[in-house]
This record gives structure tokens, C-alpha cells and sequence, in this order.
């Protein structure tokens, strides 16, 4: 008798257990719960060191000896995965439904495993003083004509940037991010004579959203200081609008320069 009952409740438990495990899957297959990303510092191929930091809905991704700051949009993908995308659509991350990440990079696009290194402290945009963002342009502009060929001035109304810190922050990033997307557009000769005979300047205003805008010659690049990272553009989308403003190739805005590590 006792052995039977013995019998009764093992079943008994391993149906649980089995159900416990079922659900567990249903919830993972329909979203109702996603694999963690825990924030800090990670490694890829043993060389490729980046940070992530979660932002709302959003994750920041920072790669080690880059300045920017990137800003991922996760898509939810079947058993609990996601995948988090540039706000240019490409993919940077994607995560497991276990909790496994794959870093993909412009030169590995299938992607590379890495792991969680440790703990890194918060994003934090560096307070800068008008003259530093004076200086961010005028060199962005020297460097885009040494290395690029290209003598197009970056355009701010300064006046508008002396009493707001955060404005000059936001302002600061998004000219050393269209700046780095020119950069990543104009690799070759073609690319080159292709944006030099449509723009002339480049000039930055603040709106609701970031946009990039081609009229008579200017490009506008339009950024909300009010959102923060999420109201600036990236290099990557940059690069995408002037592939598309322009009539280059996709090829061109996903092309990075042998001095990008990602």
C-alpha cells in the first residue's frame, strides 16, 4: 500500500513539474515573458568590449573607443527572444530566450557571442559650454576635410545653444553623429561626388523628431533636445537617410570604414 502511494505521488509531481515547465514555455512562445538583459560591461570575440544600459523600452549600447551612444529598439521574437535593433533598422543585438547574446557587427554579420563582464556605471550626457560645441564643429568639419575631402560647414545658430545646457548637449551629439554618418556614407569617389554635388551645408535645428532634410543644397538635421538620446539620430541613420536623400545604395549606408571596430 505504502508503495503504491509512494508510486501515486511521485507521479503526481512530476506531472507538476512537467505543467510548470509547459507554462513556462507557453509564456516564453507568446511574450508573456522575455529573457533579461542585465546591464553593464560585455565582451565579444574576446576583443570587442561594449556596455548596455536599459533605457524604458529601449537599451543604450556604447562600444568601447567609440564616443556614441547608440539607441537599440527591442522587437520581441518567438521563446522569449528579442532582438534589438539601431534606429537605422539594422540589427546590433539579439537575445536568447535562455538569456544568450549575439553581437552583430557590419564586418560579422552572423554574429558573435559575448558575455556579461561586469558591473558599468550609467550613461550620462558630459556637460558641455558653447565653446565646446564651437570646437566639436569645427573640428568634425576639419575632419570630414581631411579624411573625406569634403569642405561642408556645419551650421548652428549659436545664440539659441548660451543659455541651455541640455540643448547644447543634444546639439553637441547630434553633430558628431551626422558628422560620423557622413563619414560612413562617403567611403569611395562615387559616394563622394554624389553628396558634394547636393550639399553644400549642413545645417542643425531642433524639431519634434530627428529628420534629415535636403533643401536647396542644405542638408538640416533636425534633433528634440527634449528626448534626450532617443532625440538625436545616429551615425548608422544618418548614413541610411543620405543613402536614400541622395539616391545611393543601401550598400553605402551599411558600408563602416576599416577604423570601426564594430
Amino acid at each position: 500500500m505504502r508503495s503504491l502511494l509512494r508510486i501515486v505521488l511521485t507521479f503526481c509531481a512530476l506531472c507538476i513539474a512537467a505543467s510548470g515547465a509547459q507554462a513556462g514555455l507557453f509564456e516564453r512562445i507568446f511574450g508573456e515573458r522575455v529573457a533579461p538583459v542585465q546591464d553593464g560591461a560585455y565582451i565579444a570575440a574576446d576583443k570587442i568590449k561594449f556596455t548596455l544600459q536599459r533605457a524604458g523600452k529601449n537599451y543604450l549600447l556604447r562600444f568601447d573607443g567609440d564616443p556614441e551612444i547608440y539607441v537599440l529598439h527591442a522587437d520581441h521574437t518567438s521563446l522569449g527572444g528579442r532582438m534589438l535593433k539601431y534606429d537605422s533598422g539594422e540589427t546590433g543585438l539579439k537575445v536568447a530566450g535562455w538569456g544568450g547574446l549575439t553581437l552583430y557587427t557590419d564586418w560579422q554579420p552572423n554574429g558573435l557571442p559575448a558575455v556579461r563582464a561586469g558591473d558599468a556605471g550609467p550613461f550620462a550626457p558630459s556637460p558641455v559650454t558653447l565653446k565646446d560645441v564651437q570646437f566639436l564643429a569645427a573640428q568634425d568639419a576639419e575632419r570630414l576635410a581631411h579624411e573625406r575631402h569634403l569642405r561642408v560647414p556645419l551650421v548652428v545658430n549659436w545664440s539659441v545653444l548660451e543659455t541651455d545646457g541640455a540643448l547644447r548637449a543634444t546639439a553637441s551629439e547630434a553633430i558628431e553623429n551626422a558628422a560620423r554618418g557622413i563619414e560612413r556614407f562617403v567611403h569611395d569617389r562615387q559616394t563622394r561626388k554624389l553628396l558634394m554635388g547636393r550639399v553644400r551645408t549642413v545645417a542643425f535645428a531642433t524639431g519634434t523628431r530627428a529628420s534629415l532634410v535636403l533643401k536647396d543644397k542644405a542638408l538640416i538635421v533636425t534633433f528634440n533636445p527634449e528626448r534626450g538620446y532617443l532625440g538625436r539620430a545616429s551615425s548608422r541613420e544618418i548614413a541610411r537617410e543620405l543613402s536614400t536623400l541622395l539616391n545611393g545604395t543601401r550598400e553605402a549606408a551599411a558600408h563602416t570604414g576599416a577604423a570601426n571596430a564594430r
